[in-house]
């Protein structure tokens, strides 16, 4: 297999997450937002990773600070939140 193929194999891989992957549930513009996203979640039993925290600041290519689970957790956790 070339390295073409492979590439475009990886680029349409539309596989479902596993339960043990860590999947993105939110994006925060300050640290500060996402560590309280995440002591909530952590008091309800959801581990959860802030991820991306010490970004450079610039405006063409921010990405804003990611709130990180496991995919077990997906119902429970997008729950927790939109409640909060």
């Amino acid at each position: 297999m070339s390295i073409i193929q492979r590439l475009k194999k990886l680029l349409t891989d539309t596989r479902p997450p596993e339960p043990d992957d860590l999947v993105k549930i939110r994006t925060y513009d300050t640290a500060g937002e996402a560590y309280v996203a995440k002591s909530l979640l952590a008091a309800n039993g959801i581990p959860a990773m802030v991820s991306n925290e010490a970004e450079v600041y610039s405006p063409q290519i921010r990405t804003g600070i990611r709130l990180l689970i496991f995919y077990r957790d997906w119902d429970t956790a997008t729950r927790l939140l939109e409640n909060k």
